[in-house]
């Protein structure tokens, strides 16, 4: 069976006419679109600076920043929690607190971790530092759980928490050990 395209012919008494399926497609000729979308490339090109020296920031607003392990290890300004799927381990001696499930469920465990974190930003600001929090969490671990870890670091007075995912499965490499 042969398909075919129906067009309504209004001048001929709204009687509809067959045309062949296709015809249209083989006349369309998009050399013109080429030339028109180079144009506007080339436009868009011109007009648009890609120098970010250009550009200056809003008075008083901070720009996000990066820092590396050793430079904040050597600031004295830092605390480091590796949070993992069976262990959360504490400071750079790597002391372990317990697991996710006693982090979640038991606040015996959440109140020790608290009272350590508290401890070192008090003396982190008696050296006239801002303290800040290194989580290094395993890629595995669920969004929950870091997003219920940055709520908690809040109440211990962390101005700057920084983020790191642990992308190996060698647990080891990452402690030092």
């Amino acid at each position: 069976m042969k398909r075919v395209a129906v067009k309504p012919n209004r001048g001929m008494g709204g009687k509809f006419v067959a045309r062949k399926k296709g015809s249209a497609a083989k006349s369309l000729n998009i050399t013109s679109l080429l030339d028109i979308l180079t144009i506007l490339l080339i436009f868009m090109i011109k007009n648009i600076a890609m120098d970010a020296t250009q550009k200056t920031p809003p008075r008083n607003m901070q720009l996000p920043t990066t820092i590396t392990k050793n430079k904040l290890i050597d600031s004295g300004q830092a605390v480091f929690v590796k949070i993992y799927t069976d262990k959360i381990l504490y400071g750079t001696d790597n002391i372990e607190v317990g697991t996710l499930q006693d982090f979640m469920g038991k606040p015996e465990i959440r109140q020790t971790l608290l009272n350590y974190l508290r401890l070192e930003a008090t003396q982190i600001k008696q050296g006239n530092k801002i303290p800040c929090l290194l989580i290094q969490a395993d890629k595995m671990l669920e969004c929950r759980y870091i997003t219920e870890f940055i709520k908690f670091s809040a109440n211990a007075s962390f101005a700057n928490i920084y983020f790191s995912a642990i992308h190996t499965d060698n647990k080891q490499e990452v402690l030092g050990l």
